[in-house]
Protein backbone atom coordinates (compact mmCIF):
# COMPACT_ATOMS: atom_id res chain seq x y z
CA UNK A 1 0.00 0.00 0.00
CA UNK A 2 1.36 3.40 -0.90
CA UNK A 3 1.26 6.37 1.36
CA UNK A 4 0.21 8.92 -1.23
CA UNK A 5 -3.07 10.40 -0.06
CA UNK A 6 -2.82 8.49 3.20
CA UNK A 7 -2.88 10.13 6.62
CA UNK A 8 -0.72 7.37 8.11
CA UNK A 9 2.58 8.90 9.26
CA UNK A 10 5.72 7.56 7.54
CA UNK A 11 8.23 5.26 9.26
CA UNK A 12 6.03 4.36 12.21
CA UNK A 13 7.33 1.67 14.55
CA UNK A 14 5.00 0.07 17.05
CA UNK A 15 5.74 -2.04 20.12
CA UNK A 16 3.44 -4.81 21.31
CA UNK A 17 3.60 -6.16 24.86
CA UNK A 18 2.22 -9.69 24.85
CA UNK A 19 1.31 -11.84 27.84
CA UNK A 20 3.74 -14.63 28.65
CA UNK A 21 6.84 -15.95 26.93
CA UNK A 22 6.26 -16.67 23.27
CA UNK A 23 7.38 -19.97 21.80
CA UNK A 24 9.85 -20.10 18.93
CA UNK A 25 6.93 -21.07 16.70
CA UNK A 26 4.94 -17.99 17.74
CA UNK A 27 7.98 -15.75 17.24
CA UNK A 28 8.57 -17.24 13.78
CA UNK A 29 4.99 -16.35 12.83
CA UNK A 30 5.93 -12.65 13.00
CA UNK A 31 9.13 -12.33 10.93
CA UNK A 32 8.51 -8.62 10.36
CA UNK A 33 8.76 -7.93 14.10
CA UNK A 34 11.85 -7.97 16.29
CA UNK A 35 12.10 -9.36 19.80
CA UNK A 36 13.01 -6.69 22.35
CA UNK A 37 15.77 -7.20 24.88
CA UNK A 38 13.29 -5.93 27.50
CA UNK A 39 11.27 -9.06 28.27
CA UNK A 40 10.29 -10.81 31.47
CA UNK A 41 8.93 -14.25 32.12
CA UNK A 42 5.48 -12.67 32.21
CA UNK A 43 5.66 -10.62 29.01
CA UNK A 44 7.22 -10.54 25.57
CA UNK A 45 7.84 -7.28 23.71
CA UNK A 46 7.88 -7.27 19.91
CA UNK A 47 8.39 -4.20 17.75
CA UNK A 48 8.57 -3.25 14.10
CA UNK A 49 7.48 -0.88 11.37
CA UNK A 50 3.78 -0.79 10.55
CA UNK A 51 3.06 0.93 7.23
CA UNK A 52 -0.70 1.46 7.39
CA UNK A 53 -3.81 1.15 9.50
CA UNK A 54 -4.70 -1.91 7.45
CA UNK A 55 -1.37 -3.54 8.35
CA UNK A 56 -1.94 -2.75 12.02
CA UNK A 57 -5.41 -4.32 11.98
CA UNK A 58 -4.01 -7.39 10.22
CA UNK A 59 -1.22 -7.70 12.80
CA UNK A 60 -3.73 -7.49 15.65
CA UNK A 61 -5.83 -10.17 13.93
CA UNK A 62 -2.80 -12.44 13.61
CA UNK A 63 -2.05 -12.08 17.32
CA UNK A 64 -5.66 -12.94 18.07
CA UNK A 65 -5.70 -15.93 15.70
CA UNK A 66 -2.71 -17.40 17.57
CA UNK A 67 -4.41 -16.85 20.93
CA UNK A 68 -1.85 -14.22 22.01
CA UNK A 69 -3.02 -11.56 24.45
CA UNK A 70 -1.88 -7.99 23.89
CA UNK A 71 -1.36 -6.23 27.20
CA UNK A 72 -0.19 -2.94 25.76
CA UNK A 73 0.91 -1.33 22.51
CA UNK A 74 2.47 2.01 21.68
CA UNK A 75 4.30 3.93 18.97
CA UNK A 76 8.04 4.17 19.36
CA UNK A 77 9.76 7.53 19.00
CA UNK A 78 12.24 7.89 16.18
Amino acid sequence: MTRSGSRWPPNIRDAFVLAGSLSERDLAAFPELRLSDVNTGNTTVLYGQIDSATELRAMLGRFDARGLSIIEMWRLPD
